[in-house]
């Protein structure tokens, strides 16, 4: 299987595709920086032996995304997407921790749609997607108490970006929206459907929500549902076991669905 991959340098992306890797897959990743995994050594086989492809490029800028989208299908076409573009946080008075730029993950995964349905594969390839628990009202109304108050405070800005991530997400896929309000323009400009083919365009999608992320290391012991639930924390690695191996096997129960995951 081929795999391309975005935002896959470190955490949750980083963490699937070893796991991918290890099952023979081959990795095609979209990096700003391709000296990324000069002193990974457990990286450094699967590159020497062109298992893990590196192509240089910023999600943000389309142009990059349609070279290395081309490049990921010379030899036979994608198979699968794994999107789990993030951007580190930075906390500022008053309004809590903020990403630059604050369309990050929104206007990345815009370019990527805009290139693979320009490139018109037949089918289109499965992809799996990072958002986050908490963004929708549904979602937020689940949290616990504790959590609410702190995505209140300290998270408004990433999850404006993640709501615009899931409005593009929930289209491809063809689902309902069903959120009283649309992304902030800022996000997402009105308009942003012209560019993009009707909805449904690509159903084998599968949105992955973890609960707050944290750098601990893998129980392989957490809940998985279609439903929302109240959720504390996941570690990053346990999000990317059930990625890396199960979500592929398990693939007919979660295509199409919003997939929470938390402990």
């Amino acid at each position: 299987m081929k795999l391309f991959a975005l935002g896959a340098s470190k955490n949750i992306g980083y963490f699937t595709t070893r796991h991918y890797l290890a099952a023979g897959h081959t990795v095609i990743f979209l990096l700003r920086s391709t000296t990324v995994f000069d002193d990974d050594e457990t990286m450094k086989p699967y590159i020497q032996s062109n298992k893990a492809i590196l192509v240089k490029g910023d999600g943000l800028v389309k142009s990059d995304v349609t070279n290395a989208w081309n490049k990921a299908n010379e030899g036979g076409p994608v198979d699968l997407i794994l999107s789990t573009i993030g951007a580190p946080i930075k906390f500022q008075f008053p309004r809590g921790f903020v990403i630059t730029p604050p369309d990050l993950t929104t206007r990345c995964m815009f370019n990527l749609l805009q290139v693979v349905a320009e490139s018109r594969p037949s089918p289109f390839p499965r992809m799996i997607a990072i958002s986050s628990t908490g963004i929708t009202k549904a979602s937020h109304d689940a949290l616990p108490v504790t959590m609410k108050l702190m995505y209140n405070v300290l998270l408004p800005a990433p999850h404006a970006d993640k709501l615009g991530l899931e409005r593009l997400l929930q289209y491809a896929m063809g689902r309902r929206w069903e959120e009283n309000a649309e992304p902030e323009d800022s996000i997402l400009p009105k308009g942003w459907e012209d560019s993009l083919p009707p909805a449904g365009f690509m159903p084998d999608i599968v949105v992955v929500r973890p609960a707050f992320l944290t750098d601990g290391e893998a129980k392989h012991e957490y809940k998985v549902s279609p439903d929302e639930y109240a959720s504390y924390v996941i570690s990053r690695k346990d999000v990317a076991h059930f990625i890396g191996e199960r979500l592929l096997t398990e693939w007919s129960t979660w295509s199409g669905k919003i997939v929470n995951l938390g402990y």
